[in-house]
């Protein structure tokens, strides 16, 4: 198992090299290789899965981690790779819509929460009033590469108050992790991330305080099928695992909550 944690890297190969029904690592080694895109809130628990697979499985498991809203414009344009692992069920709805993934598998739910440093320094509490505060080095995802970051470009423009966040924005993070490193590295007093990331070593020297807004609800989690599957075998044995009772044990390990509502 190999994680690959640039998209731009192998989009680049895909579209300067590969033939139309090949991934990069297809063959290597002798041995057949699935292509996987995870989100990299999910990053971890696709991993453990990952390498339970392979104990077992025909193929081995490249897991390529990047924003959700990049990995789906990235399939969207190369046509390649046999998994789609998103944070952000819509994407998932969105590809089936195109053409391009089976009917996707709810995985459970996550929601979008504040991070401060540990300790909170700042007393920052749920209130939607701190994001609209000069005085706090706020950073959020960006809505272009980042499924989190999407989701609260949209949630801000539901709540009515996306123009006066956007002009408290320090800098935007080009991914869920990033979002959390900017607080652990004193970079940013506040992110808002995926709550389920809090379980993740990348969390460490933060904490998360729950939004109070109707707005800021669950979200589904999701994976579908790509239709341009080369080891569709391999990849529906995968697929299967990762929706099975153990399977969804290990990302309930990680936060993703084993519910829908």
């Amino acid at each position: 198992m190999r994680i690959i944690l640039a998209v731009y890297t192998l989009l680049f190969f895909c579209l300067a090299g590969c033939s139309p029904t090949e991934h990069p690592f297809a063959e290597q080694n002798g041995k057949k290789y699935i292509l996987v895109y995870s989100s990299p809130v999910l990053s971890e628990p696709v991993a453990e899965i990952a390498s339970v697979y392979e104990k077992s499985g025909d193929c081995a498991v490249d897991i390529l981690t990047g924003g959700s809203a990049h990995q789906f414009r990235a399939i969207e344009i190369s046509k390649k790779g046999d998994l789609f692992f998103t944070s952000v069920g819509e994407y998932a709805d969105g590809l089936k819509e195109k053409g391009m993934a089976s009917e996707p598998y709810t995985l459970g739910r996550n929601r979008l929460v504040y991070y401060v440093a540990y300790g909170n320094p700042m007393g920052i509490d749920g209130n939607l009033s701190w994001l609209e505060n000069d005085s706090i080095r706020l950073v959020i995802g960006s809505y272009l590469t980042s499924g989190a970051g999407e989701q609260t470009h949209r949630t801000l423009q539901k709540a009515g108050i996306l123009e006066r966040v956007s002009e408290s924005i320090d800098f935007l993070a080009p991914d869920s992790k990033s979002l959390l490193k900017s607080v652990a590295d004193n970079e940013a007093d506040l992110a808002v991330g995926w709550e389920s990331l809090k379980y993740s070593t990348v969390s460490k020297g933060t904490r998360t305080i729950p939004i109070k807004s109707p707005y800021f609800g669950y979200v589904p989690v999701k994976a579908a099928l790509l239709n341009f599957s080369v080891e569709k075998s391999c990849a529906e044995d995968f697929l299967k695992m990762a929706v099975s009772p153990q399977g969804l044990q290990i990302f309930s390990k990680y936060g993703i909550e084993n519910k829908t509502k």
